[in-house]
């Protein structure tokens, strides 16, 4: 297949260099390509698509290293910003676009590309005019004061046809950096025995094995969802395994749940009631919720109201620098003074929004938003050991042997324990492939999260693999600080200007229904846009068609007619930057 593949790339290539008119005149010296690593983590099909976008760069010129790392070094590589361009993927957090877009804010954890962080947070390039919506128009800013202003505004917008306005205004900036190429949009992948019954998943990648038995047993489920978590922690924690898993040991005030008909549902949790908010006359919004009656923690103690209060605060708090530290942005004092208040005695949790938001029972349901018991602030360590993981949900850590296995067991102080039907969870740590599928084969493990991409065809015929649907987006992501064109005489805006094209220009010449249909092979539909499908738009269509207004759909024609076009348009800019003909 690859020799096919390479074949294919370099008669495009020929066809390129010779269909295309003169390049634009070009204002800089042209210089030879830079030494690119691409950066990926262990699992076969990340492999497979690097291989492929290193042949389809090579075929201008551009020899590509690709390095592979364990899912934690890789994950804190990306966050560090010590890399040239890297795999990605986001999974939506809540059913609203801006989970894709806070992201990119220049104080976020989730901020990879490193926008406003390095020499990037000096340079002044970035326009937007917010003069539409109430705000000002700021030209030639900074990241921070433009993009970062952007994003407040969209938080604090209450008029729904503004507020998505501004988020596509917020798409339009981060697609022209070019910094992020989109490849496909995602589906879930994962084989579940068929003896299991009563399992669910949701849209963002979340496995619930709570309520499941295996033909009739609920003493041990055994499951590989992915290798040793980074963190325990729910307010640090910032991986769809290790989410999984905090959703199985902590109650947020609200969770997914499904209904009596089996649709997915946000649902009251810690919380009595997920109430109405009380709209205040200065525009926030108030809400009260009381909490259940009995709650307990794992060891015991009462469950109040002030570790969950506690908890957000710390989760939001720059000192502690979490990830998702900025979900909670829509509170009102965001970062140090959270306008949350407990009373223990009468088990109630008051917090004021900086407006009202659609999402917001959402939220509640995240990891970052669940609490944390009051030793977790005097011992840095509390979630890497059993002994010390305290938890409020379904169950608690009865075992981990790291890197091998933790074992999750019934917490018979849940308040719901009467409706847990599985008495043990093993997880199994692992993110080779090909051990996953033999163990399942085996009958060792009743549930994988990832198959050997080579296997994907055979499989797709067995009733225990399943596609699901799934709200994200699998990119390529450029650090914006890696220098493009070493040795340019181009400096400042004018430099960033010419490597904003040429990321641009790098993902016009991948052939995306290639890597769906031949590569990944999970049902994938081609991303043309970040915004993942799935996510609605003010007037109830699609977001991710109404980005642009290009003839087709987003900002790359991901049509297979499209793809030959794209090489030549991609060849013209990359001629007038690099020494093209002599490769």
């Amino acid at each position: 297949m690859k020799k096919v593949l390479l074949f294919t790339l370099a008669v495009a290539m020929i066809f390129s260099i010779t269909a295309c008119t003169k390049a634009p005149e070009v204002t800089t010296e042209k210089v030879d390509f830079p030494a690119v690593t691409y950066l990926y983590n262990t699992a076969d099909n990340h492999k497979a698509i690097g291989e492929y976008l290193q042949s389809a760069f090579a075929t201008v010129g551009l020899d590509m290293t690709l390095e592979n790392q364990e899912w934690n070094t890789f994950l804190n590589t990306r966050k560090e910003g010590d890399y040239f361009v890297a795999r990605n993927g986001w999974l939506a957090d809540y059913n609203d676009p801006i989970c894709f877009l806070d992201m990119w804010i220049s104080g976020s954890g989730n901020n990879d590309i490193q926008f406003g962080k390095g020499a990037h947070a000096d340079l002044a390039m970035y326009s937007v005019d917010l003069t539409p919506y109430g705000g000002e128009k700021v030209e030639n800013g900074t990241w921070a004061e433009t993009y970062d202003v952007l994003i407040s505004a969209i938080k604090a917008c209450t008029d729904n046809e503004d507020r998505y306005a501004m988020m596509h205004i917020a798409e339009d900036m981060l697609m022209d950096t070019g910094c992020i190429t989109p490849i496909y949009y995602y589906t879930d992948l994962y084989m579940l025995d068929d003896s299991v019954n009563g399992f669910y998943s949701n849209p963002l990648g979340y496995k619930y094995m709570m309520y499941t038995d295996v033909a009739g047993k609920t003493d041990a489920l055994n499951v590989c969802l992915a290798s040793e978590p980074d963190t325990l922690d729910p307010a640090l924690n910032s991986a769809v395994d290790g989410a999984t898993m905090v959703a199985h040991l902590f109650s947020g005030l609200s969770k997914w749940a499904q209904d009596d008909k089996g649709n997915l549902v946000i649902a009251p949790d810690a919380a009595e009631e997920l109430v109405e908010g009380k709209a205040n006359d200065d525009g926030t919004v108030t809400y009260t919720y009381t909490l259940r009656e009995g709650m307990k923690w794992s060891n015991g103690d009462e469950v109040k109201a002030s570790d969950y209060t506690n908890a957000w605060k710390r989760a939001a708090s720059e000192e502690l620098g979490a990830d998702y530290g900025y979900m909670f942005e829509v509170v009102k004092g965001y970062p140090n003074d959270l306008a949350v208040e407990a009373d223990d005695a009468a088990r109630t949790i008051t917090v004021t929004l900086a407006n009202a938001i659609s999402y917001w029972n959402e939220l509640l349901a995240f990891p970052t938003y669940y609490p944390v018991h009051a030793s977790a602030y005097d011992n840095e360590a509390w979630a890497t050991k059993p002994e010390t993981y305290i938890c409020n949900g379904a169950y608690t850590i009865d075992a981990w042997e790291h890197d091998s296995v933790i074992n999750l067991k019934k917490n018979e102080n849940y308040i719901d324990a009467d409706t847990i039907k599985m008495e043990a969870i093993n997880c199994y740590l692992s993110d080779d492939a090909q051990n996953m599928l033999a163990n399942f084969k085996k009958g060792d493990w009743l549930l994988i999260d990832d198959v050997p991409t080579d296997e994907i065809a055979t499989l797709k015929s067995d009733p225990e693999f399943v596609i699901a649907g799934q709200i994200g987006t699998y990119y390529v992501c450029w650090n914006v600080n890696a220098d493009l064109i070493p040795g340019s005489t181009l400096t400042g805006v004018e430099k960033e200007k010419a490597q904003q094209e040429i990321r641009k220009a790098f993902g016009l010449l991948l052939d995306r229904n290639y890597i769906v249909e031949k590569v990944s092979q999970a049902g994938e539909i081609p991303a043309s846009s970040f915004v993942a499908m799935g996510m609605i738009d003010a007037d109830g269509t699609e977001f991710y068609k109404n980005a642009t207004d290009n003839e087709f759909v987003g900002y790359y024609d991901t049509s297979a007619e499209a793809y030959e076009a794209n090489c030549t348009k991609a060849v013209e800019i990359l001629s007038q930057y690099y020494n093209i003909e002599s490769k």
